[in-house]
Parts: C-alpha cells; sequence; structure tokens
C-alpha cells in the first residue's frame, strides 16, 4: 500500500467523540498519509473557537479556523463578532474564516441573520485577507449574491453539495470546491460527477469529521485518516491515481491556506 500524502481541509477536532481520543486518532490516520489538517472553529458557537485554537497550538501539522457556523448566527452577536475579529482573526494559526454562510435546510436561524452574519464574515475575510470557508446548503442564489456583493474571491465552498452551475459560477470567484465522503455514498453520484469536472488545481478533499464517514466507514464515527477514501473514490473517477489526487490537493490546500509546503 502507498502512503499518499493527505491533507484534511475540514474536521471538527474538537467534539468530544473525537477530541478524548486525539492522539490515537491521530496516530491511525498519520498510518493512512494524513500530513495535515484544519480544524474547524465554528462547531458550536465561540466556545469552539477556542478548543481549536488549543489543538492547533498542541499539534504542529493542524491549523484552525475562526468563525460562527450558520446554525448558529442567531447567537453571533456584536460582542461575538468583535472577539473573533480581535482575538482570533488575526492569528498565524487561524488559516481562514469561518466556516460560515447559508443554511437554508435547517433553517436554525433566521435567513435574514444568516444573511447579516455571513456578510460580515466575508467582509473580515477580506480585510484581514484570509479565505473564508463556506457553508451553503440549499442556498446558492443568496451565497453566490453575497460574495458578489463583497468582492469576496478566492475562499473555499466546503463539503460541495450543490449544482454544476454553482460550482462553476464560485470557480469563476477563484474559489476551491471541497468534496467531503459523501462522493462516496451511491446515492451521490452527481456529486462525484462534479469532482471529476472541477479543475484539478482548485479541487479540495476533506472530511468534516465526525461527520460524513464514507463507504465503507458510512453510520460511524468520521476520522481525518478517512479522507484517504474520499480522495480514491475521485482518483479513480477522473481516471488518475490516488497518489497525483493526494499530491494535487495537498498542494491546493497549501496554497488557499497560505500554509507553506515544507
Amino acid at each position: 500500500m502507498s502512503t499518499p500524502r493527505l491533507f484534511d481541509t475540514h474536521a471538527h477536532l474538537d467534539f468530544p467523540d473525537i477530541a478524548d481520543h486525539l492522539d490515537e486518532i491521530l496516530s491511525a490516520g498519520r498510518q493512512l498519509g494524513l500530513e495535515r489538517v484544519v480544524s474547524i472553529g465554528a462547531s458550536r458557537g465561540l466556545e469552539s473557537n477556542y478548543r481549536a485554537l488549543e489543538i492547533a497550538r498542541t499539534y504542529d501539522f493542524i491549523r484552525c479556523t475562526a468563525g460562527i457556523h450558520p446554525h448558529d448566527a442567531a447567537m453571533c452577536t456584536d460582542e461575538v463578532f468583535e472577539t473573533i475579529a480581535t482575538e482570533f482573526a488575526s492569528l498565524p494559526e487561524v488559516v481562514a474564516i469561518g466556516e460560515s454562510g447559508l443554511d437554508y435546510h435547517y433553517d436554525k436561524a433566521p435567513r435574514e441573520v444568516q444573511i447579516e452574519v455571513f456578510r460580515r464574515f466575508l467582509n473580515l475575510a477580506n480585510q484581514v485577507q484570509k479565505p473564508i470557508v463556506i457553508h451553503s446548503r440549499e442556498a446558492e442564489e443568496d451565497t453566490v449574491r453575497l460574495l458578489h456583493e463583497t468582492q469576496t474571491t478566492g475562499g473555499i465552498l466546503h463539503c460541495f453539495t450543490a449544482s454544476q452551475a454553482m460550482a462553476d459560477q464560485v470557480l469563476e470567484l477563484d474559489f476551491y470546491i471541497s468534496f467531503s465522503g459523501i462522493v462516496t455514498f451511491k446515492s451521490a453520484r452527481d456529486i462525484l460527477d462534479v469532482a471529476t469536472r472541477v479543475p484539478l488545481d482548485r479541487l479540495l478533499i476533506e472530511t468534516d469529521s465526525p461527520y460524513l464517514a464514507p463507504v465503507p466507514y458510512r453510520g460511524k464515527r468520521n476520522r481525518p485518516g478517512y479522507v484517504r477514501h474520499t480522495a480514491e473514490v475521485i482518483a479513480d473517477a477522473r481516471g488518475i491515481t490516488l497518489d497525483e489526487l493526494a499530491e494535487a490537493t495537498f498542494h491546493n490546500a497549501c496554497q488557499v491556506y497560505n500554509w507553506p509546503d515544507a
């Protein structure tokens, strides 16, 4: 078995079922080729940002993001936003802002609140010159509109589940598109088809751990090392080797996160 260089660009490492066994989980991932991980600060409100930062400061192959998930947009008061903007956004360990965005599937916060909070984080990302990590579910039109309004380019559309049309629109804005274990599901052939059409220099892979474990682990707790299964499926669909896919996505992740490949 070859050992490719794998970069899990999006994992929620602060969740208890991962954080409580983090050394073991990361060690297992390293055996599969996992070399870098970005721990998402916007897991469960403001406190997740502190936990993600602590993890990034503990492991030299992990960085983090800072933000508020759209599910929690209603609790993103001025004070919470300013805390993220002043205490987190400019730190070297923080390689991106987010995840932020719009979720019209669950609607856990009023849509107008989600839009306003998303706009604030887009502007913050532009201000500190770091990429925005976007969560967009059933909100394609408003997501793209806000990107144009704020003149935001070069970020990441994470856990892609949208249409080819949206992929094309964000690619025009120099975005990277990240695919999760969903592409391994038999019910998601359309998502895998998009993954074959995204230019190789704009493609990223992720686990979204502890969610969305790929086949053959579907239904179980996801782990960063399982990003290998996503890479294998996309590589096969594109007709390239696992090593070629891994090297391309590793390089892309280093580029977008401004994390030197050394």
